[in-house]
């Protein structure tokens, strides 16, 4: 009889010690009354899949707070630099109490610019990143921190200023592309292509033997002599303007391709975008 008591006590302080272990170490999430700040997801469909922590501004800041060394949004800016055709919105939030704290019209807009900050910094182009911040009295706050921060992205549209701003001058012997818009002999501006310009009239200058290859080209639109017409007279204008800046007429080769040389397909509309252009090169002799 003794030895079944002392088995009954044994039992007895088992089942007492699994309740207490059960409540206050399994549950004890339900013990507590404070929400929890959720992580900020930025997700792009299977492509990107990371997350900030939750807490990333106090109540009625702007300043992000610390991410370590490497952080998501480094592996964001990474992802945006490899893939220049996604276009990445920041969207803040804040609340009409923060407002009124701060006296800041749109704390949102502001958080949302920080972030940009950070990822242009990275070396991610600025029209790659566009921001926007609003009021959402749903924001949660916990022990005076909050996430405040929402990311979506978007097909870059493709356009003769977006190719105009990607075109990079790497040298006078690697073709550069002067972008124009439907219809048009002018091209757009850009500092790379102009400092190409510049480099180019410096260079024939001392290099006269040498000549500067014009050829226009036209998208597959209209008949083939009215594009090889439209040719001509893009890379004639590209060579008056370089003229106008100090060139003189016999450094310089025109020639017109008309819609036989494309570099994209004119089946898409950001193909004859593409192919609306005049190229650049310095020939050799």
């Amino acid at each position: 009889m003794s030895k079944l008591w002392v088995w009954w006590l044994a039992l007895g302080v088992w089942v007492i010690a699994s309740v207490w272990v059960h409540i206050f170490y399994i549950k004890r999430v339900r013990l507590s009354t404070e929400p929890v700040l959720s992580p900020v997801r930025i997700v792009d469909g299977t492509q990107l899949r990371v997350q900030l922590p939750g807490s990333l501004f106090h109540q009625a800041e702007s300043t992000l707070r610390p991410l370590g060394n490497r952080s998501a949004l480094d592996t964001l800016a990474d992802y945006l630099i490899a893939h220049p055709r996604r276009m990445l919105t920041v969207m803040g939030y804040y609340t009409m109490a923060e407002s009124k704290m701060t006296l800041i019209p749109n704390l949102g807009a502001v958080r949302a610019h920080v972030v940009q900050q950070y990822l242009l910094n990275a070396g991610v182009p600025d029209d790659q990143v566009q921001i926007w911040g609003k009021t959402s009295e749903s924001l949660l706050f916990v022990s005076d921190s909050t996430s405040a921060l929402s990311f979506a992205f978007q097909s870059v549209l493709i356009n003769a200023d977006w190719l105009a701003r990607h075109q990079k001058y790497i040298d006078l012997f690697h073709p550069l592309q002067l972008y124009c818009p439907t219809g048009s002999t002018s091209y757009i501006h850009t500092p790379d292509n102009e400092q190409f310009a510049a480099d180019a009239i410096a260079y024939l200058r001392v290099h006269q033997r040498e000549r500067l290859v014009i050829v226009g080209h036209t998208d597959s639109v209209g008949t083939e002599s009215r594009n090889l017409q439209l040719s001509r007279l893009r890379a004639m204008a590209v060579r008056d303007q370089l003229i106008q800046q100090g060139a003189a007429k016999k450094w310089f080769r025109i020639v017109a391709r008309g819609s036989k040389a494309p570099i994209a397909a004119n089946a898409l509309p950001e193909g004859r975008e593409a192919n609306r252009r005049v190229t650049l090169l310095v020939e050799r002799r």
